[in-house]
């Protein structure tokens, strides 16, 4: 009967550490792991195909601030900055503020003790290799980087480009780099990055053939190193597969020792619908801007246990026009377009309040209070371009175009259509948005189609050359301390190599004169005071709300999903969540969160049959090895003779 009784015992222990191992696996060193979801239509398959550089495919934007470090992030509340791998800074000479706008100035930055995950320490080649990489895709003017040692980095600034009157931004810019975290490793870079500082003074002066060199150099190459040798963010990564991205803990980061988490395992679905799926299901511990922009439909019916930050921000969808369709470098077709489209409908599609109407395009964001000084009387009388269908066809028929069936034809007689094309996965609500575009302008007579593109070389190209599109969806508007940010539109999708406007960045005036919109763009980042950004804001507006080389749509909101049964979080109002509006896609909170211990996981102590309580980590099943289980078994059996034999010798 003993002998029965105690086997009966064993089975039962055994099926229970065979159908529950993360109870006894809570307590090893693999535990508290942190999952992402990330919706992708070109899933990574493997470590043997993956190219860590991010021009080529390589994990990028939307992990910025988990497997790449910030050298510093904007406290947005209080404009104040964040240390992150550059712990101190100083500007120089002692009299910059007043001497800025007629000689360089000088931003030495001193970096703290930090490394990548092969043991390589962060240096100031590393800020310097970044920087110079990210100067090429962008247009001078850029600084000179003089390396003092690892551990300190120079900037020298041309003149008239650092203003003490925006020094939030002016931070950014500098110490933060410009919001973009370090993604060139100078070891491994090293021979194009030298290549680069050789040509640095050409690529000064716009050297276009040049410029076109490098980042033709940039694309192309495929690094042949170890992956801990690439990262240096919180986590690096250790396994890919065509369902998740393991990234293991960085053990040389500044902050590994703080970090709670010592794994992210990243979820890649094919679709937002498996995502959703998954969330809904309590797979997912945190999903945030940068990998998905949730549809408002979609969390309104999540579990209870997840909680959703929403931040308002000034910047939203919009269409760029193509000027190289020359009948889209037609003002009045632009702007007949602009009364075609119902602004209200469109955010409706999306799903209110996530998105709402932008209420005057490329005005100052109506929607976001820290731009109240902007909003003088000269930006009051912006044309709204409210829906107006007669007033479009009166626009269309002065430009010489005609309507036959239903159907606009161009002054040279063929069928005015149009293609929108956009980045993807496209999310639903984008979808949506993008369907309703699509019947207001077909059913005005302008028959529309949109088409995603997943390759970023065929999206570069297709900019290059200025073909294969009319309309390009995507972002317009973003945060930057002080002044509205009109990057996007004054510069980033207006240049080489991202041009997707094909415009030339002048704007003719109903009063015969021409706005420079470089230049104002220039004085917006870098006014004398707070009257002269006042006046370019002012300028600004005007000229691209007359002009229209985009059209700003819709309004939205950054959401950050949080499972609260797998980790604690700061509250909604917590100045924390401003870290949203720095960094790419927000990735700056997600770092500044999982590195000082705003994002913590939680536990819970789970006591099963005749072991002792151990501390294990909720919705976070394991895998428990042969080896584990032999052991554990083996020691099992022993207790259960020694019981055994006790009890026979009473």
């Amino acid at each position: 009967m003993i002998g029965k009784k105690y086997l009966g015992l064993f089975v039962l222990i055994v099926l229970g550490i065979t159908i529950t191992p993360s109870i006894f696996l809570a307590s090893s060193s693999n535990g508290n792991v942190l999952t992402i979801g990330w919706p992708t239509s070109t899933p990574y398959q493997g470590l043997s195909t993956f190219n860590p550089n991010l021009f080529d495919g390589g994990l990028g934007g939307d992990f910025y601030g988990v497997v790449y470090a910030y050298s510093a992030v904007l406290n947005v509340s209080d404009n104040g900055v964040v240390p992150a791998i550059v712990t101190n800074w100083t500007f120089s000479p002692s009299n910059w503020e007043q001497v800025w706008q007629n000689q360089s100035v000088n931003v030495t930055m001193n970096l703290r003790n930090s490394g990548y995950a092969n043991g390589v320490p962060v240096t100031a080649y590393d800020i310097a290799a970044t920087c110079m990489v990210l100067d090429v895709f962008s247009a001078p003017p850029y600084p000179n980087y003089t390396i003092v040692n690892n551990h300190t980095l120079v900037e020298t600034w041309p003149k008239d480009t650092l203003s003490p009157a925006l020094m939030p931004f002016t931070l950014l810019t500098t110490v933060g780099m410009g919001s973009i975290a370090m993604i060139i490793p100078y070891h491994v870079w090293k021979p194009i990055i030298n290549q680069i500082m050789g040509n640095w003074s050409a690529l000064q002066a716009n050297n276009i053939t040049l410029r076109k060199h490098f980042i033709s150099l940039i694309r192309s190459f495929k690094p042949d190193v170890p992956l801990s040798s690439y990262y240096n963010g919180p986590f690096y990564v250790s396994q890919i597969t065509p369902s998740e991205l393991v990234l293991a803990k960085n053990p040389y980061y500044y902050a590994a020792k703080q970090i709670p988490w010592n794994e992210v395992i990243i979820y890649q679905y094919s679709s937002q619908s498996s995502l959703i799926g998954a969330l809904k299901s309590g797979q997912i511990d945190l999903v945030y801007y940068a990998v998905a922009n949730l549809p408002p439909t979609v969390l309104s019916t999540l579990p209870s246990y997840y909680k959703v930050i929403t931040m308002p921000e000034p910047g939203g969808h919009a269409i760029f026009f193509n000027f190289k369709n020359p009948w889209l470098a037609m003002l009045p077709v632009r702007q007949a377009i602009a009364y075609v489209l119902n602004r209200t409908a469109i955010a409706e599609a999306g799903g209110e309040p996530y998105y709402l109407p932008v209420h005057i395009p490329n005005g100052i964001p109506s929607n976001f209070s820290a731009f109240n000084e902007f909003r003088t009387p000269a930006v009051s009388n912006l044309n709204p371009y409210n829906t107006n269908l007669t007033k479009a066809k009166m626009l269309l028929e002065s430009a010489g175009f005609t309507m036959k069936g239903g159907q606009w034809y161009t002054p040279n007689g063929t069928p005015f259509t149009l293609s929108i094309v956009t980045g993807s996965p496209l999310s639903v609500d984008d979808m949506n948005m993008l369907q309703v575009i699509d019947n207001e302008l077909s059913s005005f007579g302008i028959p529309t189609t949109y088409t995603e593109i997943s390759s970023l070389s065929e999206i570069h190209t297709m900019f290059e050359k200025g073909t294969g599109y009319d309309i390009w969806w995507n972002s317009w508007g973003g945060y930057y301390p002080g002044t509205m940010d009109w990057y996007l539109i004054a510069d980033y999708y207006s240049t080489y190599p991202l041009n997707a406007t094909q415009w030339n960045r002048l704007v003719p005036l109903p009063n015969g004169t021409v706005d420079n919109i470089s230049k104002i763009y220039s004085e917006t980042e870098s006014p004398s005071n707070t009257s002269q950004l006042i006046g370019a804001n002012d300028e600004m507006v005007y000229a691209l709300n007359y002009y229209l080389p985009a059209l700003p749509l819709v309004y939205e909101t950054f959401r950050t999903v949080i499972n609260t049964h797998a980790m604690s979080v700061p509250p909604s109002n917590s100045w924390i969540w401003d870290e949203i509006f720095t960094g790419v896609g927000g990735t700056a909170l997600t770092q500044v969160g999982i590195s000082n211990d705003y994002f913590v996981p939680i536990t819970v102590t789970t006591t099963p049959p005749i072991t002792p309580p151990v501390t294990t980590t909720v919705s976070h099943p394991s895998t428990i090895s042969s080896a584990e289980i032999a052991a554990i078994v083996i020691v099992i059996i022993i207790i259960i003779i020694a019981a055994v034999f006790l009890l026979r010798r009473k």
